[in-house]
């Protein structure tokens, strides 16, 4: 299965797209940031403004403007409008066309990998396991399938540094262009600072010739032509607004600590790095003797991966998937040599999955959710069979196929628990009826209702209005609410107990 997967870059993006799609269809859009590009879009699509991304009816100056015309136009081939309005998606068609920039993306991405890691080792099958590697990291399972740009940000910045190594200015700086489009200065800071290690370790060149040469400057003007116009545009229109909200606020301040969205300790990454690296935790210590710390190629692929984790570790403000673009470069030296690895010694391992099976069930249990052990209990105990695989690469490829399809089932099987598609349903065929968030704020609501929603915290509101109307709130402050209602249904919304109620 494995050599028809890499019989050529087709093959390769195919199986990749494939393996990305699953999980992809029907799942709703998770909140808080999910639905804000859908909604962008959404708008865009109505009011023609390609231009202005909008969310619940106020300017979002928070990322540039090419993610969400990735998303417009599988939007428009879809017929996503149509469905929204519609209140019907039996297939799931809305969120697949969401996630089909993410999913487009990720499957370059993993044929760009696999490209890089020929260039720099001459070696398909050490391409191969690159890819097998680049698979098994945890930020490839949701990033692929995620309505964030950061998978098309990924996707560029790699671009940019591949042709950057194969000194093609024009083009790599055109990427840059496109990655400083999709998310701003991190687009440029990410391929640039990488291809100066390039040159320094492999090189050993201080890349200040080939900076200010000919060549770099007139692909440094295509980069411009690309970049700038949006930029301008936006100047133009917004003002000082634009540059504080955009730049100042949401690139400077949120790096130095000025804006504090998500602040984190400077060692929030380290478990994060653990946790993405569960596939190989059995093979770390025979990696370790095997990798050759004085070549020039692996030193750069380390420091490429631990350059990015320190950057954004010294960031005051802190995601996850941030650092996601360092494990292109661990995932290429893993690759190196995963053919030499051996499946020994891994009953640690294996007796902790069975052990993760067990309280997974267990907990499910306690949560009266017996319908997910099935899935989640005995999912985890057939991966840990997985580790009796022949080879490592077999090993870690079934397992990441193995863990797609469990958390595919699972997020399918916990749809039904979860309002959001429920309430759009809902309010698709009852425009004229208002609907209140009464101390709870989803903002999937927004994106599926198409309707300008804020939290509602006073519940005296309730009592002037003289028209039906819905409510959703969480199920312990339903004796809050004071005048008569009818509960529709029930839902968890982030693991909390709702309630989706109508006031006649």
């Amino acid at each position: 299965m494995i050599d028809n997967i890499f019989k050529n870059r087709v093959n390769l993006f195919l199986f990749a797209f494939a393996f990305f799609s699953l999980g992809s269809f029907y799942i709703g859009f998770f909140p808080p940031d999910e639905p804000k590009y859908v909604d962008a879009v959404l708008h865009m699509i109505k009011t023609g403004n390609y231009i202005v991304p909008y969310f619940n009816c106020h300017i979002r100056f928070d990322k540039p403007i090419l993610y969400y015309l990735e998303m417009v136009i599988f939007f428009k081939i879809f017929a996503v409008s149509h469905f929204i309005n519609a209140g019907y998606d039996p297939l799931g068609i809305i969120e697949y066309a969401a996630r089909l920039p993410s999913i487009i993306s990720g499957a370059f991405t993993v044929v760009l990998t696999y490209m890089l890691a020929i260039k720099l080792f001459h070696s398909k099958s050490m391409a191969k396991n690159s890819v097998v590697a680049l698979l098994s990291f945890f930020f490839y399972f949701y990033l692929t399938r995620a309505v964030y740009p950061d998978a098309s940000l990924i996707l560029f910045e790699l671009a940019a540094i591949y042709f950057f190594i194969g000194k093609k200015y024009i083009t790599a700086w055109f990427f840059v262009a496109l990655a400083f489009l999709t998310k701003g200065p991190i687009g440029i800071v990410v391929p640039g600072f990488t291809y100066f290690l390039y040159l320094w370790i492999i090189e050993k060149n201080s890349g200040i010739r080939e900076f200010f040469s000919l060549k770099n400057g007139v692909a440094f003007v295509v980069f411009l032509i690309v970049s700038m116009p949006w930029y301008i545009i936006m100047y133009k229109t917004y003002g000082f607004e634009f540059i504080n909200k955009f730049l100042i606020y949401h690139n400077i301040e949120r790096f130095t600590g000025g804006a504090t969205q998500h602040p984190h300790s400077f060692f929030y990454y380290v478990p994060i790095v653990v946790a993405a690296l569960y596939m190989w935790l059995g093979y770390i210590v025979q990696l370790y003797k095997k990798i050759d710390f004085k070549n020039r190629e692996n030193i750069f692929l380390l420091l490429w991966f631990l350059w990015i984790v320190l950057f954004f570790s010294i960031s005051r403000n802190k995601l996850v998937h941030y650092i996601a673009p360092a494990f292109i470069p661990l995932a290429i030296l893993f690759g190196r040599y995963l053919d030499e690895l051996q499946n020994k010694k891994l009953i640690p391992i294996f007796v902790l999955e069975i052990l993760l099976g067990l309280s997974a069930s267990i907990y499910l249990y306690m949560q009266s959710m017996i319908q997910f052990i099935p899935v989640a209990g005995l999912g985890f105990i057939m991966v840990a069979f997985m580790n009796f695989c022949k080879t490592p690469n077999k090993s870690i490829f079934y397992k990441t196929i193995l863990l797609s399809i469990i958390a595919t089932i699972f997020l399918l099987q916990f749809e039904a628990l979860r309002p959001e598609r429920k309430i759009w349903r809902i309010m698709a065929h009852n425009r004229n009826v208002k609907l209140y968030e009464y101390k709870i704020n989803n903002q999937s609501l927004v994106a599926y209702t198409r309707r300008c929603l804020k939290e509602t915290r006073n519940p005296d509101i309730f009592k002037k209005s003289k028209k039906p109307f819905y409510i959703y709130t969480k199920q312990k402050h339903l004796k809050e609410i004071k005048v008569p209602y009818k509960i529709l249904f029930n839902s968890r919304d982030k693991g909390t107990k709702t309630a989706f109620l109508i006031i006649q």
